[in-house]
């Protein structure tokens, strides 16, 4: 019957999406192909999930691809489901058809699901976007919330012009709010024209935050957070607008990016736990710790370790990304210093958010009982 075909095909799935291959088995890309064909939502779904954790078929699967850019630019198919199909697409898609970078765009709003936006995120990172499009995307960094600034700009990096590189000054001094790192903002700078980089001296000081200024800053939120609601802090842990839960547990339920919350209550602070929020790269939890992994042909991942192998490194990228990189492609390992979790949830947060998510971390009882 159609229900065992669909109970056997979804394992079949799975089990391939935790296989851990090196490289896809041709036999895999057909039947993935098919399924990404399927008129049933519980397995284009599983399908597309699959699709985004193997490895991209060698030789390339023309078939398979067109099959995914199909899911992605059906609108039956729920919007981040239609998102990470794209993202999944081998190599990044080469063109994005007007109606596909406006949908891609709308979905980085912070209203949207993280996956959607996450997924949104890593289509722009990875698309071959026109020049048009890339200056739409600057002037909307404004917009972008911290847990996906990181991937989008990646989209906008390449751009050498003047005057986009101005556009982009601007947009970022705008933006700063929004966990932007003075490292990566600097990096970026160093290929633009001088003019850029002389408009960017003065992004570049407003990201350079002393100590002081930290430790001021600190202080001041921290008189400011007492009598904060722990039921309405829970709501802000599970909600969008922070997303904890995309990375750190509470009890059974959350991600595993980050440290488990579960008994964080008893065993930190308020003031530690406040400055964990506000400057997450200031101290790290044992084996949470960044890595920066750089490969032979130049790219960089930053992340934290989830596989340390013979044959190749795992890194958790953000909540729903990883990177996987083949150990003979590794030129060189070293800890890294800024943390995968944004900076800048402060000022995503009014300070009554702030104070109910504080209340609600310091009131985590579970690992006592």
């Amino acid at each position: 019957s159609g229900s065992v075909h669909t109970e056997a095909a979804t394992l079949a799935l799975q089990a391939m999406a935790q296989s851990g291959v090196k490289e896809t088995p041709p036999a895999w890309t057909g039947a993935l192909t098919a399924l990404l064909g399927s008129e049933e939502a519980g397995l284009v779904r599983q399908a597309v999930a699959t699709a985004r954790v193997l490895p991209a078929p060698k030789p390339a699967a023309p078939e398979f691809a067109t099959a995914l850019a199909q899911v992605g630019r059906q609108e039956r198919w729920p919007a981040e489901v239609r998102l990470e199909a794209l993202s999944a697409f081998p190599g990044g898609l080469t063109e994005v058809s007007p109606e596909i970078f406006t949908f891609a765009r709308t979905n980085l709003d912070r209203a949207r699901p993280l996956a959607a936006r996450s997924a949104a995120a890593a289509v722009l990172a990875k698309a071959r976007l026109s020049p048009e499009q890339v200056g739409t995307l600057i002037d909307g960094l404004p917009a972008v919330g911290p847990l996906e600034m990181p991937r989008v700009l990646a989209a906008v990096e390449k751009i050498r012009e003047e005057a986009l590189g101005l556009r982009l000054v601007s947009a970022l001094k705008q933006a700063r709010t929004s966990g932007l790192r003075a490292d990566q903002v600097q990096s970026m700078l160093t290929n633009l024209p001088p003019a850029v980089q002389a408009a960017g001296e003065s992004l570049l000081s407003l990201l350079n935050t002393d100590a002081a200024k930290q430790k001021a800053h600190l202080e001041e939120l921290l008189a400011g957070v007492a009598g904060g609601d722990i039921r309405r802090g829970q709501a802000i842990f599970n909600g969008t607008k922070a997303s904890c839960s995309a990375c750190h547990a509470i009890g059974y339920l959350g991600g595993r990016v980050g440290p488990d919350l579960t008994s964080i209550g008893q065993v930190r602070t308020e003031r530690d736990l406040l400055e964990a929020i506000v400057y997450p790269s200031a101290s790290f939890v044992r084996s949470f710790e960044p890595m920066i992994v750089s490969t032979k042909s130049g790219e960089e991942f930053s992340g934290v370790m989830r596989r340390d192998a013979p044959d190749e490194v795992v890194l958790a990228t953000g909540p729903e990304t990883e990177a996987r990189v083949p150990r003979a492609e590794i030129a060189e390992m070293r800890p890294g210093t800024v943390s995968v979790m944004p900076q800048g949830l402060d000022t995503q947060l009014s300070r009554q958010e702030l104070a109910d998510l504080l209340a609600f971390l310091k009131n985590t009882k579970w690992g006592a009982h």
